[in-house]
């Protein structure tokens, strides 16, 4: 017996083997024009802002029913297959059989979900138990491009949390300082590399005074970077765990990314390293998905990634680096990430700085409520706290933007 709900069009395991089964679904008759369909989400309606009041609509005649219509309407049906000659028994049902969830507030929760593309994938998945069709697999950088604009030199008043993401490389260090707003909208606050040996302390100096900075927030206070993780594979691995070992109580700290479908982007850490340091293993695939799904989010509100209008277009070619193809291993599909061009920091260190959010395990709809109640600090010259843009230096292939 195979039981499961589905995941991704095309690569789910159970679509498959349903595909393969005689098709079944669960008929209910229409108590007024008596015609017997399986039950579809799209036949479900609700005046405007109103989803509690939703109603099931029969496709042939059009009578409404409300849940306890529908419960009754149960009773009465039969399995049907689609396939009846296929040999091996399948069997399919949605959220909308269930008698403990009520059509108002399957209709709040397609409401709520719809709003990033992550939760509306979780909602037709599980309530649905419908493969999500994705939207694309590669993204235009041009056109991400395209969202830049200015919100001049402090922190959009949206912003209630910082994190950062830093990634080592050989000769330099990436940084991206994201701000996070309600509905995890965010905002790229600064990109900066930081050019040296990663094997001497000197460049690492320059990183602990860059993630020490504060940032003027409209509010009138000062935000400081609330956690930061720092990629610890490549050729530098001792020297991130140096960094980050008398560093974790500012909540720094070295992460490993690990491939892989339905990776958590935030496991367990282990201290099973030479450094002795808790050291946290990050879903970057899943991180990715998540990344591409917002960045096809076209209009500014919930998980919209919004970028500075004087970012380089090298770094919207970076964050959009790589894509997903569907491989074949064994006979069984298995999505995969691969680069469409050798530099990606962009997209890694976004992929950190989210990591980061997700470590602090924070309400951000919570925060941004008490920053909303926050009465305003009387203006005052905040230069002296400011970070002061210097010009930006072109590099090959990087984009430098510091703040100090």
């Amino acid at each position: 017996m195979l039981t499961s709900t589905p995941t991704i069009a095309g690569s789910s395991r159970i679509e498959a083997a349903y595909e393969e089964s005689d098709q079944r679904r669960y008929f209910v008759p229409c108590h007024d024009c008596g015609n017997s369909d399986y039950l579809k989400w799209a036949n479900v309606r609700w005046p405007k802002d109103n989803p509690e009041a939703a109603v099931y609509v029969c496709g042939s005649c059009g009578s409404a029913w409300d849940d306890v219509t529908r419960q009754r309407a149960l009773r009465n049906g039969e399995w049907i297959a689609a396939k009846p000659t296929h040999k091996t028994a399948g069997f399919h049902l949605s959220g909308l059989y269930s008698p403990w969830t009520s059509l108002g507030q399957a209709a709040t929760d397609f409401l709520q979900a719809k709003k990033m593309p992550e939760t509306l994938r979780v909602f037709v998945n599980t309530y649905l138990g419908e493969c999500f069709e994705d939207a694309g697999e590669q993204i235009d950088g041009v056109m991400v491009s395209d969202r830049r604009e200015d919100w001049g030199d402090i922190l959009p008043e949206e912003v209630v949390l910082i994190t950062a993401g830093v990634d080592v490389n050989d000769g330099f260090i990436t940084v991206e300082v994201v701000g996070h707003g309600r509905d995890e909208e965010t905002w790229s606050i600064d990109y900066q590399t930081i050019y040296g040996d990663p094997s001497a302390p000197q460049i690492w100096n320059e990183l602990d005074d860059y993630l020490k900075q504060n940032y003027p927030h409209p509010t009138g206070i000062d935000l400081p970077i609330r956690a930061t993780c720092i990629d610890s594979g490549g050729h530098f691995t001792q020297a991130v765990y140096n960094f980050v070992r008398s560093r974790e109580g500012r909540r720094v700290f070295a992460i490993k990314g690990v491939g892989g479908e339905g990776k958590a982007i935030i496991g367990r850490p282990s201290k099973n390293n030479i450094g002795k340091i808790r050291l946290f293993p990050i879903g970057v695939d899943t991180a990715k998905e998540l990344i591409y799904s917002r960045l096809r989010i076209a209009e500014p509100g919930p998980g919209y990634m919004h970028f500075p209008e004087d970012r380089d277009d090298e770094y919207f070619r970076q964050l959009t680096a790589e894509k997903i193809v569907t491989k074949y291993v064994q006979g069984r599909s298995k999505r995969a990430w691969i680069k469409t061009r050798v530099r990606n920091e962009a997209l890694d260190i976004r992929v950190y700085a989210l990591a980061a959010f997700s470590m602090l395990n924070t309400n951000i709809n919570r925060v941004a409520q008490r920053f909303e109640a926050r009465p305003v600090e009387p203006s005052s010259d905040k230069s002296h706290h400011a970070p002061q843009r210097r010009p930006k230096r072109r590099s090959q292939g990087g984009f430098v933007n510091a703040w100090r």
